[in-house]
């Protein structure tokens, strides 16, 4: 089955963009092309408007990801996926200030491609809409679910559970950091590495721990004074 979309990896490292080609191609993303920087990209945008973007964060040229990122979010209102191999908290702060639709981590599997790609789509779909949800891939199912429901979240890894104030507890191949850049930044903080919660769930805050409504979870040393100051204010 082909598809019409129009997809676009920006990517300077030329094995990595044609095995995004051949995965995407192969799933019947005919209209997949590559640009090797910033500039190409704008010139390729402006031309063919593209339905969805694959960037490398870390490209080799005056201009990064991150500066296309701020133009596919503020000038053309397209939908993107951010690629990188240094996921610090340094570049997530600015990726998500960009608003990207999803991440890909180096070194990637079709799956992890594939999922990314569907997560993006759907946060596209649902900003649309105004849905306040987050959505993600259970098995063969895509699931959906709300802001408010979630009342934290655990890294596991390359894994992420999710925990709501009720169904079953949610394992999805993401990082915490990855899924923390689809969350509102104003409802969701990162009280430690191994920890996201959901600000409006906490009952009380101590100097090393949040106590929610049946239970408490760890704030680390360097997240302890952004929690005081977020649920203080």
């Amino acid at each position: 089955m082909a598809f019409k979309k129009k997809i676009l990896i920006v990517e300077d490292e030329l094995i990595i963009a044609e095995t995004i080609v051949e995965i995407l191609r192969a799933q019947g993303y005919e209209k997949t092309f590559v640009a090797e920087s910033v500039e190409e990209a704008k010139i390729f945008i402006e031309k063919e408007n593209p339905d969805l973007v694959f960037t490398d964060i870390a490209l080799k040229s005056n201009q990064t990801g991150i500066d296309l990122g701020h133009l596919l979010f503020e000038k053309y209102k397209i939908p993107f996926i951010y690629i990188t191999s240094h996921v610090s908290s340094q570049i997530i702060q600015k990726a998500k200030a960009t608003f990207p639709n999803a991440f890909l981590s180096k070194p990637f599997k079709k799956e992890d491609l594939l999922i990314a790609m569907e997560f993006a789509f759907h946060k596209a779909d649902s900003a649309e809409v105004e849905d306040d949800c987050l959505y993600v891939k259970d098995g063969h199912e895509t699931v959906r679910i709300p802001y408010d429901e979630i009342i934290y979240l655990k890294a596991d890894r390359n894994y992420t559970s999710i925990f709501p104030s009720e169904g079953k507890v949610r394992l999805v191949r993401f990082s915490l950091a990855e899924i923390l850049s689809q969350l509102p930044e104003e409802t969701f903080l990162r009280i430690h590495k191994s920890y996201v919660v959901n600000l409006k769930q906490i009952l009380s805050v101590k100097s090393s721990r949040v106590l929610l409504a049946d239970m408490e979870l760890p704030v680390g040393r360097s997240y302890r004074e952004t929690l005081s100051y977020v649920f203080n204010k």
